[in-house]
């Protein structure tokens, strides 16, 4: 029983370290998916009103044509796209592949969790470096903008962490301990 306490209570602080690291990857993660992913959040989204922010999808073109990028703000954004689809297209690609793999598995009388774990791990292996070069390139892309191309930027993306902030895997809350 002291262990099972022992352990309740150490839940919120690897929660805490856990939900720093995943808020970290998932700001990382909206500029190298070039921030189109709100129909995800919006399925996941609880139906509380209040906490649920529900944002249309961000219009990369529509975004692109408001910037009014010069000629090499153009280079890094055509840059920023192409590694972001590369790394969409690995991850599909990965997703895949794990996909049928597990598929495979789950038909054993008896599940293979270090396996399936192996499989994990090395899908986030092979998707990790192409996914840094999407982050970088957009973070390279945005550096490269003026405070008014920042505003337009910042407004257009701004839904989508705002989706990011409100998904249901939101912070541990102690007085409920939910």
């Amino acid at each position: 029983m002291t262990q099972l306490n022992e352990s309740n209570q150490a839940r919120p602080a690897r929660r805490g370290h856990l939900l720093l690291k995943l808020s970290a990857l998932s700001i990382v993660t909206a500029l190298s998916l070039g921030v189109g992913s709100a129909p995800v959040y919006a399925q996941a989204m609880p139906n509380d009103i209040d906490t649920a922010v529900h944002a249309q999808p961000l219009n990369m073109r529509t975004l692109h044509d408001q910037l009014n990028l010069s000629a090499d703000q153009e280079v890094q954004w055509q840059a920023a796209l192409d590694a972001m689809r590369q790394s969409h297209a690995s991850e599909r690609m990965n997703a895949d592949q794990m996909q049928s793999r597990m598929q495979t598995m789950l038909k054993q009388p008896i599940l293979d969790l270090s396996a399936l774990h192996a499989m994990d791990e090395k899908a986030r292996q092979q998707d990790a470096p192409l996914s840094d070069q999407s982050a970088k390139a957009w973070l390279k892309f945005y550096g490269s903008l003026n405070d008014q191309q920042k505003t337009t930027f910042s407004d257009a993306i701004r839904p989508e962490f705002a989706n990011i902030v409100h998904h249901p895997a939101r912070p541990y809350d102690p007085r409920t301990g939910l």
